[in-house]
């Protein structure tokens, strides 16, 4: 995350816990992030040279206002106003990874081939727990070019036992491998 992306979320975050209000930030968040990530151009016209930054940041109002807490509309402003919204996801995931931070939640992205049983679910969910000691929340997400196996990611942590893995392994052995 860049440094003003930070700046920005740490701001956000810190008022909403003063005010105890991260789970309501949350929430709105996490829809902010939907909404962008469907509507990217939503940020292109938020961030459009050839209109004003008066007319901007009116249009950032129009659309927001009464739908998000006003700390996040007037992010989105501040964001607007200082050239900045194209980073507004970053802005907003930053929020999202202090608040699993401070709540002492750690988040695992879970890759699997095929969707795993509830069981399969549940032994991983108590193994990462072991691994990493206290609340862990799974992420998990399905790609069928992994062929079999899981990839597991907490943090700069990468456990990779994927078939794709193996073949890839042995591809370059074997390119390696004078004959």
């Amino acid at each position: 995350m860049s440094g003003v992306a930070k700046e920005y979320a740490s701001a956000l975050y810190s008022l909403s816990r003063e005010e105890n209000l991260e789970p309501e930030i949350l929430g709105e968040v996490r829809e902010l992030i939907i909404i962008f990530d469907e509507n990217p151009e939503l940020i292109r016209l938020l961030s459009d040279p050839v209109i004003s930054k008066a007319e901007r940041q009116a249009a950032a109002e129009r659309i927001f206002s009464g739908r998000v807490h006003p700390y996040l509309l007037n992010l989105i402003r501040l964001a607007v106003k200082n050239g900045r919204i194209g980073s507004v996801k970053e802005i907003l995931s930053g929020y999202i990874d202090l608040w699993y931070r401070y709540s002492g939640i750690t988040v695992a992205e879970v890759e699997s081939a095929v969707p795993l049983s509830q069981e399969q679910k549940n032994r991983l969910h108590k193994a990462l727990e072991d691994r990493f000691g206290g609340n862990v929340e799974m992420h998990l997400r399905i790609d069928p070019s992994l062929i079999g196996g899981l990839r597991v990611t907490v943090g700069d942590n990468l456990t990779d036992n994927t078939v794709r893995r193996r073949i890839d392994g042995m591809e370059r052995h074997l390119k390696q491998t004078v004959i």
